[in-house]
């Protein structure tokens, strides 16, 4: 029989002894990856979308982190980095948000010209093609701890 007050002491203490010395142990870290079809019949492996399956360890271990350092880090980035249109890794980031927000901008541009014209670019692939030797000189400028 499974008794949760009995397995929960021994997981807050492993829990937070790994939080304590800032390490995640490599079992939290496994996770099994599941393709799920992004359209109908799929043909090739871009027609696919990896979902990962981690435990609830590992879960909870990120959102520590995340609240904790990328959070404020994103609050008071440093002056050369503007995250004014950033929505990821916020605390009310989302893609719900970003919507919200393009929408007003397009409203509000009605309000005061007769028509708008909108480009709505995909750059869902932009991180496998960008210089990431730039992109980790700005991350580290950020002050989240190693």
């Amino acid at each position: 029989m499974f008794n949760g007050p009995t397995v929960a002491a021994p997981l807050v203490a492993l829990f937070n002894q790994s939080i304590l010395v800032d390490v995640i142990p490599r079992q939290w870290k496994d996770a099994i990856i599941i393709p799920i079809p992004k359209v109908p019949v799929p043909v090739q492996e871009g027609d696919y979308r990896p979902i990962s399956i981690t435990s609830v360890l590992s879960r909870q271990a990120e959102r520590h982190i995340v609240r904790r350092y990328i959070y404020p880090a994103f609050v008071t980035p440093p002056p050369d980095l503007c995250f004014a249109d950033q929505y990821a890794f916020r605390q009310s980031g989302s893609t719900t948000a970003a919507l919200v927000a393009f929408h007003y901008t397009i409203c509000t541009m009605l309000s005061n010209n007769q028509f708008v014209r909108v480009f709505v670019l995909d750059f869902s692939k932009a991180f496998d093609s960008i210089k990431h030797e730039p992109l980790l000189g700005k991350l580290s400028s950020l002050s989240i701890p190693d």
